[in-house]
């Protein structure tokens, strides 16, 4: 018998398996609640479970394995032939009939060859031979093609699955994951890690992999809804959205750093799109060098000035006083406040309210005090009535010092519960001045920040001074469950942000993904990794450096660009598919429009047509439809996108891929080969493309591409 045909046996063998461990799990699930009905918390979780181990089995009977090792652990007799898959499948005995990707015995196949192997298992090393790797494909329910592999990361193999066309989802690579990317997955959750990865070298589907392998191999102990995703924007979230549950791992939090900061400062604030900002300064060369001062840590510092006296503005001049009885002074209660620890002020509160009233009970001078006052204001009353009313009120003030009343009116007196951030930046932006003197960014800063302000919306570099203000008045106990958090398009935050989200998560390891040559928003952002080093305690810097996106051809051309402004070029997978196309006419709409319908007859799924403008796209909006073409232009604002032609700017373009990319007006004056910004969104939107691009312009083509 071949090896082929015995793999096809294999399979049909295995799909019964499937048939039969469904068919006994649904049984299960249909008597739980006549066996734990009088039990509904258990009975909850075993119906949880058992309907996931239904669900997970009908996901892969299609495909339920793409990979076979064959290993003999040292000391044992036999090699078990391992089928690797998506999600591990156990049959209703406990023997293990597919091997989940994330098991610790699968790394062997992404990173070792055959012979003597090794791997790290929760018991300790387990050692041993590989006797066989075999990459299996199967389509239509039938095993394909075998292709017995010393290494997954040969070239070669790696071409049915980079030559494939895209749709409008974020692939799982689960079956073709490269060493470098392994070893990023699989490292110990407890590490920060930061990672350059050059345009296509899969950072997205890496860090995606990551979450799934440690929700995986973390269950004991932590809950899918400990790990977070912090993505771009809405529509980066949705094209990723089908492969977070494709990878059993669908509860994950999903944020844009936005949304993260709406729930988390929790008042009714809207924020301006970084991308409509962006626009602006690409169309008018604004002056961003406010923007820079507001994302930096001397910003953080000015705000530490401020929040230092803050306490001392909240806390009334008249001291505490009760039913009209003064009962401390306020420079006896900020003595005390200032003795007290705690990571909030909210909570320096709480704990100052406490210390006080705990002082003041066992202080038999403030009864005395309290006495003497009331006797006053009785003796200058001869009204009967009013005297009794007198009477009553030293009552109430001596029960006031009871346990819990005379605390609770000292905590009404110090609290900051009905304080809003938005109110106390406010104040700041307003005196600012006085915190940095002589700086003629400051007056623009306080102009467009009040201004934004007032007009109801807050910009988007403001969101981290916000976000630094709740913290230190309230802490962040809502959000210290958080373990893991992956924080995607990383090069386009700055270093406040990053200081203010490792206080906010301050529980959580960290797993940055992002690309310096992608760093379209560098007027707020970081300029190096470096900067941040200091803000992650026990980092490691990790790099990428293979792209698997684009062609041979097309990572050469756009090299060109990222090679002109001083950054490191990607190494390309060997995957030819043709020259980029470079073209010169007066007629570029009726050109594009011609060459869509090429590509739609050649039957690629996604294409792109890319400008660096938005105004720039409704002419040849107008022309699709013209020609019946079903194109769909996406805005900053969207949340889908459906596959087919789409019309978008290249700062919205990044993160995302198609098999087909068009790049209009590639000129000298539209991408400015002395701008950074211009030729880094022009290397965003021609690394967009996996197999065709083509590069459109009038006069003469931008410089680096002549």
């Amino acid at each position: 018998m071949s090896d082929l045909e015995y793999e096809r046996q294999k399979l049909k063998k295995v799909e019964k398996q499937l048939d039969e461990i469904q068919e006994g799990e649904e049984k299960i699930l249909v008597n739980l609640p006549k066996k734990y009905g009088n039990n509904p918390v258990l009975l909850a979780n075993l119906m949880s479970a058992t309907a996931t181990k239904v669900n997970n089995i009908a996901k892969i009977k299609d495909k339920p394995y793409f990979a076979r090792i064959d290993f003999k652990e040292n000391g044992k007799s036999e090699a078990q032939k391992l089928y690797i898959g998506k999600i591990g499948v156990i049959d209703l005995d406990g023997n293990i009939v597919v091997t989940d990707w994330r098991a610790p015995v699968s790394t062997l196949y992404y990173d070792s060859n055959l012979g003597s192997v090794e791997y790290s298992a929760p018991e300790g090393k387990v050692k041993g031979e590989m006797s066989l790797k075999r990459q299996i494909i199967i389509n239509n329910k039938e095993v394909d093609t075998i292709f017995d592999v010393d290494s997954v990361s040969d070239d070669e193999l790696l071409k049915p699955y980079l030559g494939a066309n895209t749709d409008n989802r974020l692939k799982n690579i689960v079956a073709s994951i490269q060493s470098e990317q392994n070893n990023i997955i699989r490292k110990e959750i407890e590490k920060n890690l930061i990672i350059q990865g050059v345009a296509g070298s899969g950072k997205t589907t890496v860090a995606l992999h990551r979450i799934a392998y440690l929700m995986y191999n973390n269950a004991n102990k932590l809950k899918a809804d400990q790990f977070m995703v912090i993505g771009p924007n809405e529509f980066f979230l949705n094209y990723i959205s089908n492969v977070l549950p494709d990878l059993d791992a669908s509860n994950a939090v999903q944020y844009t750093f936005e949304d993260l900061a709406s729930n988390y400062i929790n008042e009714k604030i809207r924020f301006e799109d970084s991308t409509k900002k962006l626009a602006e300064i690409i169309a008018k060369n604004d002056n961003v060098d406010y923007i820079r001062l507001k994302t930096s840590m001397k910003y953080k510092e000015l705000l530490d000035k401020y929040l230092t006296m803050y306490p001392n503005a909240l806390i009334s001049d008249t001291g505490l006083v009760i039913n009209n009885v003064k009962i401390m002074d306020k420079k006896d209660i900020m003595k005390v406040f200032n003795e007290t620890a705690g990571t909030s002020i909210s909570q320096r509160l709480e704990v100052c309210a406490r210390v006080i009233a705990n002082r003041l009970k066992s202080d038999e001078k403030v009864y005395d005090s309290i006495k003497e006052q009331m006797t006053y204001m009785q003796n200058k009353e001869a009204d009967i009535e009013k005297k009794r009313k007198l009477m009553q009120k030293e009552l109430d003030m001596l029960k006031a010092l009871t346990s819990t009343g005379f605390e609770k009116e000292l905590k009404k007196y110090v609290s900051i519960k009905n304080v809003k951030v938005l109110d106390i930046y406010k104040k700041f932006v307003e005196n600012v001045d006085k915190y940095i003197p002589d700086n003629a960014n400051v007056s623009v800063l306080k102009e467009k920040t009040l201004n934004a302000i007032k007009n109801k919306v807050v910009e988007n570099e403001d969101i981290a001074p916000l976000m630094y203000i709740k913290y230190i008045l309230f802490g962040n106990e809502d959000y210290q469950k958080f373990k893991c958090v992956v924080l995607d398009e990383a090069q386009d935050f700055g270093v406040f942000s990053y200081y203010v989200l490792r206080l906010v998560l301050n529980n959580a390891y960290f797993s940055i993904f992002g690309d310096m040559a992608q760093g379209i928003y560098s007027y707020k952002a970081i300029s190096d990794w470096k900067e941040i080093f200091n803000i992650f305690e026990n980092v490691e810097f990790l790099n990428l450096e293979k792209s698997y996106r684009t062609s041979i051809e097309i990572m050469n051309e756009a090299n060109k660009i990222s090679n002109n402004i001083g950054l490191k070029g990607a190494n390309p997978v060997i995957r030819n598919a043709g020259p980029v196309i470079k073209v010169k006419t007066k007629n570029k709409e009726e050109y594009i429009v011609n060459k869509v319908k090429e590509y739609q007859k050649e039957g690629f799924k996604s294409i792109a047509v890319i400008y660096k403008n938005q105004n720039d796209m409704v002419k040849i909006s107008k022309m699709f439809k013209e020609n019946n073409i079903n194109a769909e232009i996406i805005y900053k604002d969207q949340e889908e996108y459906n596959g087919g032609v789409c019309i978008l700017t290249s700062y919205l373009s990044k993160g995302l891929e198609f098999d087909v990319v068009i790049v209009v007006d590639v000129d000298n004056t539209n991408y400015n080969p002395n701008s950074i910004l211009d030729m880094k969104l022009l290397y965003v939107a021609m690394t967009r493309a996996l197999h065709k691009l083509e590069l459109v312009y009038e006069e003469s083509i931008s410089k680096y591409l002549e």
